[in-house]
């Protein structure tokens, strides 16, 4: 009987993609198979941890209640997957195959990653499948990589810690996750999503807001002295008395340069993108999401023409200077950029600073592409990869900075400017800006280099005489809200102070660059965040969650923390057990402390509207209901006869025991009639109906 060699795959592109290369021509239901292979494929995640109501059955009550908290997979026989019930065929072909007689190896080649490596697992396992497994590891699925991946293929145990750390990380999203959402929603009784990533990041969203919704702005002066071709400027000034005594001591009198400082400065090039700076940037000057960029970059990928694109690297390795250097002499041309730059390949390359994948760079395949045939997105996401490639290989850009003093009437004024002594990598940015569409140009630098002042041109001694002196009002600028960019960067920073002073300290951060375009967008879907233009704000039902969630479950630095210590798993310095053991001890004390004030209730999440006709207690909305907190019984449903009742309505229905006239109702018999709701005397809702031509109204006793 002959063998074949089973090929596991993330996604069909990706299988379509490996099978060409090996030769696995034949296309089937689910498959490629050929030359000795069988390539298939999962739909990301095939398979999943499942649901708590699988442990026990106390978990699929509903509502959620405190008293049957904490969910702990382990104390129910351990954890346990689930296939996903819209891929149950997909399943069962790599499951046949992972257990078939006539495969002799299998090969995981999910993406090279820590989520790729799960999503393999959780198949391998919910198949009890127990063949040795051998590991494809390659950067980009160009032709020539996915070939040399397969004449290098690692042991699939290589990878371990790393399935480790991914297991790990989805066990405390769970634990977390599913047991403070339901302690939250069963406590303020409407649902209120928590997770160990999205809650602290909503809190540094919160925080920013409140900065923002809280600063006074201060009214200061400035004097300006206007000689000629520049204008040098006072310090801040509070007092406009104060400033119009300098003006006045100004006025009528000649202003002298009584010192001039030349300085030399460089600005290295940029480093090569990883995801997360990737995303900054396209949000800054495409206005794109980290989703929609992700998405994007990842297009890119399983077409071949940019590397792997969830790296947090910013290096490549001594054995990938080749393959950049021959992209340098490939994007020139197709993307209009400057040609003159004689790269310097060495000043990218880090081997100790690369880990699963190097900096993204666009491949070799872009010369035999279409790049007409791409989205405007993938090919503005393609070319920005590519100028940033030439910048990081480009020379220093100098420039000479100047600083002038000026004394005028017996008070000293200061202009700032520069020269530019060699552009440098910066005529690459120049260029790629010049190449972009005219509505993508921002008058930010593409690359976070500021350009500075225009140029100075003074001398020691000399004299302006009569210059014009004005006092300018100003006030102070309170904080700018988050965008996905400077979001972004803190998300990345959260956990370690020092990261803006040394660009060399390991970044703790808040999620990962695979992770964390998902979580803003989960934010937003949850209604806790909005996009307001390139803004993002957190609504009141956000910060009201901030507001009652425990300090440690939206803590960034407690989640820098755990990903710091998901990181060391991967690497086999930390042991996954006490990770878990800190999570599952944080989450019952958590739950524990909420059990002691369980019928407690706050009223801060909730919106009230009214008092409670039967019991005279709090009427809240919520997704469902208007409805009492004290669980009296009495309810109005926010959906009577197929029509969505507006809050306004159950207002005034509680107030005075009638709403207005509400048109779009619809019978049982399918037509539509208009009525007002009314509260019967057993506080059940009914219908009255408009009065006909002639004839009083009548009162219905339909609910």
């Amino acid at each position: 009987m002959s063998k074949n060699r089973l090929v596991v795959c993330e996604k069909p592109s990706v299988a379509k993609s490996i099978s060409a290369v090996l030769g696995a021509n034949s296309r089937k239901d689910g498959y490629y198979e050929g030359n000795g292979y069988i390539v298939s494929y999962c739909f990301g995640h095939l398979v999943g941890l499942a649901e708590p109501e699988e442990y026990h059955s106390k978990f699929a009550e509903k509502p959620w209640k405190v008293e049957n908290l904490p969910i702990l997979p382990n104390e129910h026989g351990g954890w346990k997957f689930t296939v996903n019930k819209s891929a149950e065929k997909q399943f069962q072909v790599v499951r046949k195959f992972m257990n078939s007689p006539e495969i002799s190896e299998i090969i995981n080649a999910c993406d090279a990653g820590r989520e790729g490596e799960c999503i393999f697992r959780y198949v391998y396992h919910a198949a009890n499948c127990n063949k040795s497994v051998s590991r494809l590891w390659v950067s980009s699925l160009e032709e020539s990589a996915i070939r040399e991946g397969f004449k290098n293929l690692r042991p699939g145990s290589d990878f371990d810690n790393l399935y480790a750390s991914g297991f790990a990380r989805a066990r405390a999203d769970f634990i977390v996750g599913m047991n403070l959402t339901r302690l939250q929603s069963a406590l303020h009784r409407t649902f209120l999503s928590v997770g160990r990533v999205q809650t602290p990041t909503l809190a540094m969203i919160v925080e920013r807001d409140n900065k923002v919704k809280n600063f006074v702005k201060e009214k200061y002066f400035m004097v300006g002295l206007s000689c000629g071709n520049f204008t040098a400027s006072s310090v801040r000034i509070d007092n406009l008395s104060e400033a119009e005594k300098i003006k006045s001591k100004c006025d009528g009198n000649s202003a002298t340069v009584t010192s001039i400082k030349r300085e030399k400065k460089t600005v290295n090039p940029p480093k090569l993108y990883d995801l997360t700076t990737l995303q900054r940037e396209a949000n800054r000057y495409f206005s794109y999401s980290a989703q929609q960029t992700l998405d994007y970059a990842q297009a890119l990928y399983e077409k071949s023409l940019l590397s792997y694109p969830r790296t947090n690297s910013q290096y490549i390795t001594e054995n990938t200077a080749e393959t950049a250097t021959a992209v340098i002499g490939i994007v020139c041309d197709l993307f209009g950029i400057y040609k003159g730059v004689v790269p310097n390949i060495k000043q990218i390359i880090n081997e100790n600073k690369v880990s699963d994948h190097h900096g993204l760079l666009p491949t070799p395949e872009i010369a035999k592409a279409d790049l007409s045939s791409l989205t405007e997105g993938e090919y503005n996401i393609l070319s920005l990869v590519a100028c940033r490639l030439l910048c990081a290989v480009g020379d220093p850009h100098e420039y000479e900075a100047v600083t002038a003093e000026i004394e005028c009437g017996g008070n000293i004024f200061t202009a700032r400017g520069k020269t530019v002594i060699y552009d440098g990598w910066k005529q690459s940015e120049k260029s790629y800006k010049n190449s972009i569409k005219s509505d993508i140009h921002s008058s930010e630098d593409l690359f976070e280099v500021k350009s500075g002042e225009e140029v100075l041109s003074v001398s020691e001694e000399q004299i302006f005489d009569n210059p014009v002196c004005l006092v300018t009002e100003k006030w102070t600028s309170p904080p700018s809200p988050y965008t996905e960019d400077t979001l972004l960067k803190s998300m990345e920073t959260a956990g370690n102070k020092d990261y803006e002073a040394d660009s060399a300290v390991d970044k703790k951060g808040i999620g990962t660059p695979a992770t964390r375009a998902n979580c803003i967008e989960t934010l937003i879907k949850r209604g806790y965040v909005v996009r307001n233009k390139k803004n993002l704000v957190s609504t009141e039902k956000g910060a009201t969650l901030i507001e009652i969630v425990p300090e440690s479950v939206k803590s960034a630095k407690l989640t820098a923390d755990w990903e710091t210590a998901l990181a060391k798993i991967s690497k086999g310095e930390y042991s996954a057990d006490d990770f878990m053991a800190q999570i599952e001890k944080l989450t019952i004390d958590i739950i524990s402390s909420a059990m002691e004030n369980v019928n407690t209730i706050s009223a801060s999440f909730q919106n009230k509207i009214g008092v409670c006709p039967k019991c005279k207690s709090d009427i809240v909305a919520n997704s469902k209901a208007y409805s009492c907190v004290a669980r009296c019984g009495f309810v109005v449903c926010r959906e009577i006869a197929k029509k969505t009742i507006p809050e306004v309505q159950a207002k005034k229905l509680l107030e005075r025991g009638k709403s207005d006239e509400i048109s779009g109702f619809i019978s049982k018999t399918g037509n539509e009639f208009t009525a007002k709701l009314v509260l019967k005397v057993d506080f059940s809702v009914g219908f009255e109906f408009p009065a006909k031509s002639g004839k009083g109204g009548k009162s219905a006793s339909k609910k």
